[in-house]
């Protein structure tokens, strides 16, 4: 089996990207332009620096100002919508931990947003790890072998469950194996890394620990 399972949280467990995308359209009408599917492919996977400037520079707001305005809406959306898990994660997650193999989330979210989320769901992981606590944020590795680290897993043996190319490639620079759900991951092609519509149908059978397993 697997050393351990590293999952991102927005758009992988949880709906939750659904509540980013309302508060960057907010945001962005808030400086008098429109929030197109470009800049959504652009923004997904984080981190908020790098949406935030995408936003400034699409509008010419500064930095700062937009900056306070996505916080405080992303953060009120967190706060009064639940966001709800999506196909198959809370089975493979519950999978995990009853075959006794560690679990963490990895997210390039900061910290009290991230709890605002967690706290939607009703199994937990073994641990969090957020933007707040790395030097670089994802597409960096740093998130990653700091789950690793904490977990006592080697990154070898771990398998990283991600649903944008910005964790994607984090975790393949990190040296793990990468489970990558869903469309906005298709073009991405490495040997350590594995395609699936969605989590829907997915168990430990398909993840070993030095790559897929045959099933």
């Amino acid at each position: 089996p697997p050393d351990a399972l590293l999952f991102d949280l927005d758009g992988t467990l949880l709906d939750s990207e659904r509540l980013w995308e309302a508060a960057q359209q907010d945001t962005m009408a808030y400086f008098g332009q429109t929030w197109t599917s470009e800049d959504q492919a652009h923004a997904i996977g984080g981190p908020l620096e790098r949406v935030v400037s995408h936003i400034a520079s699409r509008t010419g707001g500064e930095p700062g100002h937009v900056a306070r305005i996505l916080v405080s809406e992303i953060e009120h959306r967190c706060a009064t919508q639940a966001a709800h898990w999506l196909p198959g994660a809370r089975e493979l997650l519950v999978e995990a931990q009853q075959a006794g193999i560690p679990t963490a989330i990895v997210s390039n979210s900061w910290r009290v947003l991230l709890d605002l989320l967690v706290q939607n769901m009703d199994i937990q992981p073994d641990i969090t790890v957020s933007s707040t606590e790395v030097e670089e944020p994802k597409p960096h590795p740093e998130p990653f072998l700091l789950a690793c680290q904490q977990l006592g897993a080697d990154p070898v043996g771990s398998w990283v469950i991600e649903d944008s190319t910005t964790g994607a490639k984090a975790g393949l620079a990190a040296g793990c194996h990468v489970l990558a759900v869903g469309p906005a991951v298709s073009a991405l092609s490495h040997p350590r890394l594995l395609h699936v519509p969605t989590l829907d149908e997915v168990s430990l059978s398909l993840l070993g620990r030095d790559g897929i397993q045959d099933t």
